[in-house]
């Protein structure tokens, strides 16, 4: 499908000197990061048409190209890491299977409609003016990230065309009767996890029976859910009326009085004890309802 450009577009890209900028759109699950790959912020727009600050950001990218097997488009994304921002990052966000979008836009513009007291509108031509429109954007490339390889100078990440499906045998999912999707998740499962914070009040001899008198909710209502005392996480394997009970034991280093949160777990069935029913979540159920039996072609008369 050929690209439609606006007029300042075809007009910058038609001459025989111009100054492309490229605009990198990066959505990750908490934010969105706009980034500029020139020395200085360049104010323009984000996805939705809203005005946007793109940050001056060390970037670099490899040529996008399709190989001669037929593959998908795909092209190399280097992020400067001398701030070990991408790091900090990287330790708190996934970036694999999340958007990248990448502009190019030009400085220079050749139009700028201007109009005063008792003239006509007319055109002239003013530095920077093309980015005031929203139409004056070119996207070069829109795809999805893979895993980023980090060092103390920079991160790259290896960005794939969104039609990379070429090579993929359908269904994509596996066939199975668990439910795939991570609890919570806000694009696949839908369900607000019910969470929990608090002080222990007692731990066991052996670690692993935490005791809270604020934990009151029904029994077994946390299993399979998630407890977090400093940093260290275990999974609730029992829970009842003042207590949660792990499966493997926190360090010596836990303590009554030492501050803990809770999240609700699913066993990923679609009507067991906690899975989609228990719930109110069948809606959003990933999994299948009954996998066919497999029969011996030999065994039909």
């Amino acid at each position: 499908m050929p690209r439609t450009l606006s007029i300042d577009m075809l007009a910058q890209k038609n001459k025989e000197h111009n100054r492309p900028v490229e605009l990198y759109q990066i959505f990750l699950d908490e934010a969105t990061l706009y980034l500029a790959m020139y020395p200085k912020d360049i104010e323009f727009f984000d996805e939705n048409g809203n005005p946007q600050t793109y940050y001056a950001a060390a970037l670099a990218r490899t040529t996008i190209e399709t190989n001669v097997e037929t593959k998908v488009d795909q092209c190399d994304v280097t992020i400067d890491n001398v701030t070990r921002e991408m790091s900090a990052y990287i330790a708190n966000t996934e970036f694999v299977g999340r958007k990248i979008k990448i502009l190019k836009v030009f400085l220079d513009a050749d139009r700028k409609i201007l109009t005063l007291p008792s003239r006509p509108a007319f055109e002239i031509s003013v530095d920077g003016a093309a980015l005031e429109y929203n139409e004056n954007h070119i996207v070069i490339f829109d795809g999805v990230m893979d895993a980023p390889v980090i060092n103390q100078q920079q991160m790259k990440v290896t960005v794939v065309s969104k039609l990379d499906t070429l090579d993929r045998k359908l269904p994509a999912r596996t066939y199975q009767v668990q439910c795939p999707w991570q609890f919570g998740d806000t694009e696949t499962c839908g369900k607000t996890v019910p969470d929990k914070s608090g002080n222990i009040d007692s731990i066991s001899a052996d670690h692993m029976t935490i005791n809270d008198a604020t934990i009151t909710e029904a029994t077994d209502y946390w299993k399979h859910g998630e407890i977090t005392i400093g940093n260290e996480s275990r999974v609730i394997t029992e829970s009842g009326s003042g207590f949660v009970k792990v499966e493997y034991p926190f360090s010596v280093d836990v303590q009554a009085g030492d501050p803990f949160e809770m999240l609700a777990g699913c066993d990923k069935s679609y009507e067991g004890s906690h899975g989609c029913q228990h719930w109110g979540n069948t809606q959003y159920y990933g999994g299948f309802l009954s996998i066919p039996e497999i029969r011996d072609i030999r065994e039909v008369g």
